[in-house]
């Protein structure tokens, strides 16, 4: 996408950087106006589902930077959320076990998702991989829409 390696640098350097600096600022925002994890997990995928659409559009580096702003936002509301969840769900003195499965399962998804974002944009093109990526996260979005359905009627 003719982005350069130092550009693409500054770009992670900058996700990491506000991932630290907003993470306080995160937490009353979620306080104060994000009362459940479910919300939480909702509008993280859709913050996140914003900056791919954002991507789908950027041609110049302000593009992709706009994009990582978003997609940071969107990382501040799902990521913590995650393992809370998995502590939650977990039976009583597994929550060991269950704190694995949710970082392997995300560890897997670091290994095989540039694999097969690398073939869809050789065999397609990049905005096909970011068109796949949105079409993830409508389906991300359904599965946490769904997820405590079973759980609720136990409860």
């Amino acid at each position: 996408m003719n982005i350069d390696l130092r550009s693409y640098s500054i770009l992670w350097t900058i996700n990491g950087f506000l991932i630290v600096l907003m993470q306080p600022l995160m937490a009353i925002v979620v306080k104060k106006w994000v009362k459940t994890l479910k919300a939480q997990l909702l509008v993280g995928v859709t913050v996140f589902a914003a900056a791919f659409a954002v991507l789908t559009g950027a041609e110049v580096f302000t593009g992709f930077l706009i994009a990582m702003l978003i997609l940071t936002v969107g990382e501040l509301f799902v990521w913590p959320a995650v393992p809370t969840i998995a502590n939650k769900m977990a039976p009583k003195g597994r929550e060991g076990f269950y704190q694995g499965i949710v970082n392997s399962v995300a560890t897997g998804g670091r290994m095989i998702g540039p694999l097969f974002g690398g073939i869809i944009a050789d065999l397609y093109s990049m905005h096909m991989v970011f068109v796949t990526i949105l079409c993830l996260f409508v389906f991300a979005f359904i599965a946490f829409a769904l997820f405590d359905r079973s759980v609720e009627k136990e409860g």
